[in-house]
C-alpha cells in the first residue's frame, strides 16, 4: 500500500504513470520509479520529503540493484551521484 501524500502525487499528473488508468494501487517503489523517470525536480522533492531522505535512498537502492533496472540511464546517473553525495542530515524530516 503506498502512502496517501505519494498518491496524490500521480493524481495531479496521471502522465507519471501514463500507460495504465488504474494508478490508486501503486506501491511507493513504482511511485518513486515515475517520479525519478517522468517527473520534475519538484515532484522529486515532494516524494523525498514525503518518505523521508533514508527511505527515498532505501527504496531507489532496491529499484537499481536488481539486474533488471527500469529506471533511465541518465536518470540513475543523476540519482547515483545524488544519493551517494546528498549529507542524510540536511534532509531529516
Amino acid at each position: 500500500m503506498s502512502n496517501p501524500n505519494l498518491s496524490k502525487i500521480i493524481r495531479q499528473d496521471p502522465s507519471l504513470v501514463w500507460y495504465t488508468k488504474n494508478n490508486a494501487n501503486l506501491s511507493n517503489r513504482s511511485i518513486l520509479e515515475h517520479v525519478l523517470n517522468y517527473g520534475t525536480w519538484k515532484q522529486v522533492q515532494e516524494t523525498i520529503s514525503e518518505l523521508g531522505f533514508g527511505k527515498t535512498k532505501e527504496l531507489y537502492e532496491s529499484l537499481t540493484n536488481n539486474s533488471r533496472v527500469n529506471i533511465r540511464p541518465r536518470a540513475k546517473y543523476y540519482f547515483d551521484l545524488y544519493f551517494s553525495n546528498a549529507n542524510a542530515s540536511k534532509h531529516t524530516n
